[in-house]
């Protein structure tokens, strides 16, 4: 029976003991000589968005070589097979790694090799789908021309970041492209912005949506009433990428106990359970099934055994 991990991000997904390692090897002075590396990267008790995201100039520091890539790329894939896990889908901005002796192709093949030695040391199937970050319309664009240019080594678009401000539509053109060339898309939407985002986020060919949570600000709770954007994706069997953990760490909800997550499987929506940044958010899967379980949700694990159907790997 497979199960799926749909959003996992590569550069938030790090062992910290790895981290440190890798640090030393490259001599980079912020981690050296920090005693608790998960002490470091947890921003479980952060107070803003900002804090939580300043973590990733540590991590994407430690990749930018080929053999960090693809030890990384190997040791997420291994840590997921761990727990049970066949298919795992992880998401990169792959120019964040560029430089004089990396090139952007470099970066996939990197990523890829080590998934691929995963894959035979352990069976668990992976892909790379690339982001391009929202709020730099050039690095955006040139991650729409590196994933057409190189369908065979990836499986989807994503655009990542400050949702706020940077609506899909920006992007219609570059969707558009992406669309034609035949290329799944998942989007960021519905996580810092409102139903409107996740809107324009299925007008512009999403078949997936990253998080989605904030589709429950379009139902009437009390009387199950749902709006056209949130009838339109139960209609439709849209899947929604929810990650519990980060939603809480980044201050959208203040426990558990208070996110959607059950109320939106029990509408019947197509819900899939995610660890987003397990080294930032100190989670794993495991950890999401336990916080899934005190959000009420009944069966947890079927998430994971449904995810496999919504997965671009299926």
């Amino acid at each position: 029976m497979n199960k799926a991990v749909l959003h996992d991000h590569l550069d938030g997904g790090l062992r910290s003991s790895t981290a440190r390692e890798l640090a030393k090897d490259i001599n980079y002075s912020p981690l050296i000589d920090v005693e608790n590396p998960s002490e470091f990267f947890d921003r479980s008790k952060c107070e803003s968005l900002e804090e939580y995201l300043e973590a990733f100039t540590h991590t994407i520091a430690l990749m930018q070589s080929y053999e960090h890539l693809e030890r990384i790329s190997f040791e997420a894939a291994e840590d997921m097979h761990n727990e049970g896990i066949t298919l795992y889908e992880s998401r990169y901005a792959p120019f964040f790694s560029v430089n004089q002796t990396l090139s952007p192709v470099s970066v996939l093949n990197a990523i890829n090799s080590g998934f691929k030695q995963a894959e035979s040391m352990y069976g668990i199937q992976c892909g790379l789908i690339l982001c391009g970050m929202r709020h730099d319309l050039v690095n955006v664009k040139l991650v729409q021309e590196l994933a057409i240019d190189n369908k065979d080594k990836i499986i989807g678009f994503d655009i990542a970041g400050p949702e706020l401000n940077f609506r899909p539509n920006l992007f219609s053109d570059i969707f558009k492209k992406i669309v034609d060339a035949g290329i799944n898309i998942t989007i960021h939407a519905g996580e810092g912005d409102n139903v409107e985002s996740i809107q324009e986020a299925l007008d512009n060919g999403a078949q997936r949506i990253g998080h989605g949570v904030r589709i429950i600000e379009d139902i009437d709770v009390e009387n199950n009433k749902l709006g056209k954007t949130a009838n339109y994706i139960l209609d439709n069997e849209i899947p929604l990428e929810v990650c519990i953990t980060s939603n809480i760490h980044t201050n959208m909800y203040d426990s558990p106990q208070n996110h959607p997550i059950n109320k939106l499987v029990e509408l019947g929506f197509q819900v899939s359970l995610n660890t987003d940044n397990r080294l930032m958010s100190n989670t794993s899967i495991n950890n999401e099934l336990n916080v899934a379980k005190v959000a009420g949700v009944q069966n947890p694990e079927s998430l994971l055994v449904k995810s496999a159907g919504y997965s671009f790997l299926s």
